[in-house]
């Protein structure tokens, strides 16, 4: 059967790859700068709309150059905007960086149990090593692990 030569392949090739697949995890393990980030713009907002704020009632009180207020409204409601733009791509980043993280996590200790030959099918194992699979024809299949590693059998 192809998934039980699949996990033996795998299996004899475990050591390197765990090796790799441990360096790419520890990628997607940093986000400590990422986060300190996120938090600085998680006050910027407030700041920004504080500042338009004083505008708007600096207009009111003060007479003014008209363009200018509007040209400096402007400017400082586009950097909310993109302030605000910036935090929710970050955000996004984290969680995926977060996600992928725990995804490698599980498939280096779905790994590591690997039997060093497989002679039964075991379908909870090897569905929580393959990603999906693509039949190319009946003796060409491609099984594509989360770490996106093509095993061909």
């Amino acid at each position: 059967m192809a998934l039980i030569r699949a996990a033996n392949k795998l299996a004899e090739d475990r050591e390197p790859l765990l090796t790799n697949l441990r360096e790419i995890q520890a990628t997607y393990s940093g986000t400590d700068e990422r986060e300190r980030r996120l938090r600085e713009l998680d006050e910027r907002p407030n700041a920004d709309a504080d500042a338009v704020q004083e505008l708007i009632a600096q207009n009111a009180r003060v007479p003014q150059n008209q363009e200018d207020y509007n040209r400096r409204y402007d400017e400082m409601v586009s950097r909310y905007e993109a302030t605000k733009v910036e935090r929710v791509a970050l955000a996004a980043e984290i969680r995926q960086r977060g996600i992928r993280r725990r995804e490698f996590e599980r498939f280096i200790t779905t790994l590591e149990s690997l039997p060093n030959e497989m002679t039964d099918f075991d379908e909870a194992l090897l569905g929580s090593l393959v990603e999906y699979l693509t039949v190319y024809a009946k003796d060409d299949l491609r099984f594509i692990l989360p770490c996106e590693v093509e095993i061909t059998a």
